[in-house]
């Protein structure tokens, strides 16, 4: 696996192949995700910007989560994840818009949500999708592991023949 910039640079070069953006929306990563994309040579051609929403009145205002909806399944949970992600994408206008949402710790786990429970979203055209991760260690290992996970995937996912297609 490559390490963090090299895998941020990576994600770069496919996303000027493909002509495409890209935008973040974090919550437990604290902005380390965009860091590590703008950390890159060529960056600003592909990233389109990043937010930091800690507060579950930042998700509502600024990427439009619906108070209910974190009030039902909570700021750490798939469903807050997509809402994010589909704020971001009115927000942004980026063509790929990823959020992350999680519990990087020491506190704040549960027994239903332990600590390390990370969950991404991925807003793209019309589709949005959620993934779940659960990783181990201290603080800086999760966040560290949640931003390393979020840029594979991005890269891999871009990687594909239908990635943008319309639906």
């Amino acid at each position: 696996m490559l390490d963090t910039k090299s895998q941020a640079a990576e994600l770069i070069s496919q996303f000027k192949a493909k002509n495409k953006t890209v935008a973040t929306a974090e919550s437990c990563t604290g902005g380390l995700l965009a860091a590590a994309i703008t950390s890159s040579r060529g960056s600003s051609s592909v990233f389109s910007c990043g937010v930091v929403t800690y507060s579950n009145e930042t998700k509502h205002m600024l990427l439009k989560v619906p108070s209910a909806e974190l009030e039902q399944y909570g700021a750490v949970s798939a469903q807050t994840a997509c809402s994010m992600a589909q704020g971001l994408q009115a927000l942004s206008g980026a063509d790929v818009n990823v959020s992350i949402t999680g519990i990087a710790g020491p506190d704040g786990g549960t027994e239903q949500k332990p600590v390390g429970l990370i969950f991404v979203g991925l807003a793209i055209n019309k589709s949005v999708v959620a993934f779940r991760f659960q990783f181990e260690g201290d603080r800086d290992a999760i966040r560290t592991q949640t931003v390393d996970k979020v840029l594979l995937l991005l890269t891999e996912a871009v990687k594909g023949d239908n990635f943008f297609e319309e639906d």
